[in-house]
């Protein structure tokens, strides 16, 4: 018993042969002979107790010796010769972080989804400007044919060949001999109208969007309103004009509609609410004023095929849907 007990008393005297941590101060012996007291005063034996005490030491001394967090980079620096913190070692460490690239965040799929959907309205814009841009001539057209004089006749002589490409382009076949002028005019002219709505969608607010729509069967039966009609959809065509080109820019800045401004921090969203604000289609008087000439009818617009009276109301038709004008 007397061995054992110099034998243990050898190994508490071991000199301290591993530091760091938080025991990095406490010798390698003093943790050893704690666990081996730890093992005696369960009433084992002190002496066949040292090797689970020897385990539990190494153990306590692996969970609290600190994790090496050196990047690859600083390692390397290190075993070069270079000293952490010196003049040398921080410029090496600031141009080997300059040559490494650095990998982007993935998206997510909730990210993809948004830049799809803004993709797709960026697409749509540029589209609708295109659209604008084309239905200027058969603006022209209409507003031409609308100062003829007589529409009552057979289709204008002179203008038939314009007047026949502006039908067809909208599905329609004319028997110009025999169809009024104003027929012909207030067909084509709704269904141009109706048209040219989807193309400012963004652009002017739904609420004008909606008003328009509301107005235009009524506003294609008379010269006067058809000419309002006109400048409505020449009005609308510049503002989709415009809309475009604050996209193009917007994506040329920022990178996508998904993007925040760089200059004002806004969303595009918040952006296209201070642009209908600021580019709106109708102002209050013309709203009044548009509203009244969609309910004043000429006679000769009355007269034509694409009239009808249902259960006492009358009816327009326009690109094979029927339109109340009472």
């Amino acid at each position: 018993m007397i061995d054992r007990l110099r034998r243990l008393q050898g190994l508490l005297n071991t000199p301290n042969i591993q530091q760091g941590g938080l025991l990095g101060n406490i010798p390698q012996a003093a943790l050893l002979g704690s666990a081996i007291y730890g093992q005696g005063i369960q009433g084992r034996d002190p002496f066949s107790a040292l090797l689970p005490a020897a385990m539990q030491t190494a153990q306590l001394q692996k969970l609290m010796t600190p994790k090496d967090t050196r990047t690859p980079l600083q390692k390397n620096l290190e075993a070069a010769g270079l000293k952490p913190g010196t003049p040398k070692y921080q410029a090496a460490l600031l141009e080997g972080t300059k040559k490494q690239p650095l990998m982007a965040a993935g998206e997510t799929e909730e990210q993809k989804a948004i830049g799809k959907a803004f993709g797709k309205k960026f697409t749509d814009i540029n589209t609708a400007a295109e659209s604008a841009q084309k239905n200027m001539g058969n603006l022209q057209t209409i507003e031409t044919l609308i100062q003829q004089p007589d529409l009552k006749t057979g289709f204008l002589g002179e203008f038939r060949t314009n007047a026949a490409k502006l039908a067809s382009e909208f599905g329609f076949d004319f028997d110009f001999q025999n169809v009024p002028a104003a027929e012909v005019l207030s067909t084509t002219t709704g269904a141009l109208v109706l048209e040219g709505l989807s193309n400012f969608k963004g652009s002017i607010s739904d609420g004008e969007r909606q008003f328009v729509k509301d107005i235009n069967a009524g506003l294609n039966m008379s010269k006067e309103g058809i000419a309002a009609n006109i400048a409505l959809q020449k009005k609308g065509n510049e503002i989709t004009l415009k809309y475009n080109e604050e996209a193009n820019d917007w994506v040329e800045r920022n990178g996508g509609l998904s993007k925040k401004d760089k200059l004002t921090g806004e969303s595009w969203s918040q952006f296209t609410t201070k642009f209908h604000k600021e580019n709106p289609l109708i102002s209050n008087e013309e709203r009044e004023t548009l509203s009244n000439l969609s309910k004043s009818y000429d006679q000769e617009f009355l007269e034509g095929n694409n009239v009808q009276t249902i259960n006492g109301v009358k009816m327009v038709m326009i690109g094979g849907k029927l339109y109340e004008l009472d």
